[in-house]
């Protein structure tokens, strides 16, 4: 099983990110909720996707009866035209962020 939970933050309040699964759209997560899915055991591969942007890729291997505790939010600290600009363009794919919390 895996449980991601996403930060309630002010960026993207409104907005669901799309979590992406071994390459397949596997659901959705809005600000401040938690969600949880039982997945087969085995590596895999997850990322988070909002508009033309996404976050870093993460590799991870899970067991039987294993839960992988993920964490994830936006990565733009404060909102200037430069930033948003950046995140926009150059550093597309690291708008978002995901980052394993616990494995238990």
């Amino acid at each position: 099983m895996i449980e991601i939970e996403r930060k309630s933050e002010i960026r993207d309040k409104m907005r669901s990110y799309k979590i992406i699964l071994d390459n397949k759209f596997f659901g959705e997560i809005k600000s401040g909720e938690i969600k949880r899915f039982n997945i087969a055991t085995g590596k895999h591969r997850i990322y988070l996707k909002i508009d033309w942007c996404r976050s870093n890729k993460l590799d991870f291997y899970i067991s039987n009866d294993e839960v992988v505790e993920l964490k994830c939010g936006n990565s733009m600290k404060q909102w200037t035209i430069v930033n948003f600009l950046a995140y926009a363009t150059i550093a597309k794919n690291k708008y978002l962020w995901i980052d394993i919390k616990k494995i238990k």
